[in-house]
Parts: structure tokens; sequence; C-alpha cells
């Protein structure tokens, strides 16, 4: 059974999928036509068992080719469908990171040297980047700077560092070295369901022209799949200031600023009044500094329980630091050690603090002891 995505509208059934009441009616429905009980026993019952198992099975999967219609239901293929019910708002595809290279040559030449579109750099043979246009060592001088995309699409490409893209593929005349100047950025997998649910949803807010907070916070995410959260606001008349935060709480580094502030830079997306700029969250940092204790009467699974509190830790850190002006809140951790089988915590850090609205929880340190095993 699909979730439903939107917690505010009633689950829809469009056929009852509901077997003992489709079995009642069967039942009843010989009963009457052929003036006899059906016992237990009975084969004709236990035939009529059978089908109504068929009939119910049927039933669910139509009720469900049914909730493919309403965007809080659908997925994959269904819900790519329902986009021409939305402005402009589709699917948005694997992208290619992206970062800049400086090409050396081996001295100052008498005339200048041109740097072909589509060289290729390769980090370690698989992912390669290409530059993007053409770029000329003027005379006199030794190197030029050009911007380059990775040839594999998606997070393949992501997170090489000043120096890391630095084997040629296509040699030129004069060539001597070339690096990443910037950490590459950019690359992103296909949208999941849930991300173009909710830019579906946020697309309303794009029939405005004014700049309204919501068209900014859409546009932004059309940028790039690996956007998860985006609160723009105005410190000063006329300058909107767009912070944006990525997947796994990691901040965005100067290449994925530049791709979201070219997309809401458009000509046909920005007013024409409006000074904008991209910025991270402003962070705050936290650590994880805590004991736990199991009670004696799971001490068998004692194991088990420790490898499900890590989990918790884990799945506390990716809570706190995936929304930006979340405050840092030590009892979601408690909560989460407790499901996981511990009998009690003491947690030193983190501490409950304030989180602005424009700020995010960092994870700065981590440090999970097992204290042992104590009394119920």
């Amino acid at each position: 059974m699909i979730n439903n995505r939107n917690p505010h509208l009633p689950d829809v059934n469009f056929v009852d999928t509901n077997t003992q009441r489709l079995l009642n009616e069967m039942i009843t429905g010989y009963e009457i036509i052929a003036d006899r009980k059906l016992m237990p026993s009975d084969p004709v019952r236990i035939f009529i068992n059978w089908i109504a198992d068929l009939r119910v099975q049927e039933r669910v999967l139509l009720n469900e080719a049914a909730r493919q219609n309403l965007p809080r239901y659908a997925t994959g293929d269904y819900l790519d469908s329902l986009s021409e019910l939305f402005k402009d708002t589709y699917r948005l595809q694997p992208e290619a990171a992206r970062t800049t290279l400086r090409f050396t040559i081996s001295a100052p030449q008498q005339s200048a040297v041109t740097i072909p579109a589509d060289t290729r750099v390769t980090v370690d043979g698989e992912i390669t980047f290409a530059t993007t246009e053409s770029a000329t060592v003027p005379i006199g001088e030794t190197s030029v700077e050009v911007p380059a995309v990775c040839l594999t699409a998606g997070i393949a490409g992501n997170g090489f560092i000043a120096g890391q893209i630095s084997q040629i593929v296509d040699l030129f005349q004069f060539f001597e070295s070339v690096e990443n100047t910037t950490t590459s950025a950019g690359g992103s997998d296909i949208e999941t369901d849930e991300s173009l649910y909710e830019r579906y949803r946020q697309s309303m807010e794009t029939f405005s022209t004014a700049g309204p907070l919501g068209a900014y916070e859409y546009h932004a995410k059309t940028a790039g799949a690996e956007i998860v959260d985006v609160k723009p606001y105005s410190p000063s008349p006329g300058v909107v200031d767009i912070r944006i935060l990525l997947k796994d709480g990691k901040m965005p580094d100067e290449e994925m600023k530049k791709l979201v502030l070219d997309t809401v830079s458009a000509s046909h997306t920005r007013p024409l009044t409006d000074l904008v700029k991209v910025s991270a969250p402003d962070p705050v940092n936290f650590g994880i500094d805590l004991v736990y204790y199991i009670p004696k009467s799971r001490e068998n699974n004692a194991a088990g329980i420790q490898q499900e509190v890590e989990n918790a830790v884990d799945e506390y850190v990716k809570w706190q630091t995936q929304t930006m002006g979340r405050d840092i809140n030590p009892d979601k951790l408690t909560a989460l050690i407790w499901g996981a089988g511990a009998k009690r915590a003491v947690i030193t850090s983190p501490v409950f603090t304030v989180v602005e609205e424009y700020a995010v929880a960092v994870k700065a340190g981590r440090n999970v002891i097992y204290g042992g095993i104590e009394s119920d």
C-alpha cells in the first residue's frame, strides 16, 4: 500500500479490499441462490474462499492503479505523467559535476596557444572531465583557466578537491600540466519521487512574477537533486540571499552555489530589481558524547542492541543536519536510543541549542560508549 505523502488529506480507496467482507457477501449470495447453508468444511465454501482471495487481489491492484492518478500516491512513470498538470515541472535528470581546470604550458610563446573545447582530463582513467569551451593562453603567459564538465552524469564526479583532476587525455602543443582549481560539484542522480512531488506543489508559487519566497525555493531546487533544503530571505531591500543545503547535511561549495545562482538569475525567473546571491547556511557545531546501558533482561541480545544504537545515532545525525533552522535537540537522540533497545543513555553532548532559521546544525565529533549491563 502506497503511503499518503500529504497527511492533511484522507487516504483514498476506490474499491473495497476487505477480504472478510467480500467473502461474507459471496457466501451469503450463494446461500440465497442455492437455498442451503454452507458449513466451514463444505467444498463449495472452500472454492468460494479461493475465488474471494483472487477477487481481493484484483481489487488491490485496481485500487493502486486508480491511486496513481493522484499526485500524493503516484510513483515512477505515473508521477512523471502528472507533470502536465503543473507548470514546467519535470523530473530532474542526472546532472554532471563541474569544475574549473587550469592548463599550463611549458614556456611563454610568441603567439597565443589555443586549447580546444572538449579537451579531456581524467582523475583515474574512468572519471573524466572535458572543457566546455575553447580557451587561449595569451602571448607571454603560461596558463589559462577554463570550465569543465564530468562526462559521467551523477554524483560520481563530485568531491575531487583542487589538484586531483590532473591527467591529460587530449594532448596539445606546448602542454606541461593541468589541474582543477575548484572542488568538483553539482553532480546529482535522478530526482526521487518524494522530491518531485514536493516540487509539484511548490510549482504553484511560480505563477507570480513578483519574486515570492516559494518561487525562489522552487527555482533553486531545480538546479540539482542534491539540494534538500532552501531558505531565501532578504537582508536588505532589493537583496535576496538564498541559503542552500545538500544531501547528508553537506554544505554547498562554490561550483554548486554558482549553479544555483545561474538557475535563479535567468531573465525569465529573477525580478529585474532583485540582487541575488547564494550562500551556505551558517553552521552551528555540535558533538555527540554519550554512554548508554543495556537492561539485563536483554543481555543475550547485547551485540544486536549495540549495533542498533549505532544506527540510531546515525539516524539522529541525519535528522539533525538535513534541515535548516532545526534546533539541536538531545531529546530526539534519547528517544532513538531507547527505541534501539538501550535502558538509558547519559548524554553529555549535544545540549539543547536554538538554531536560527538560516543556520544548520553540523556534527563536529562523535563519541558513543557502551557502558555495559544494568538491572532493569
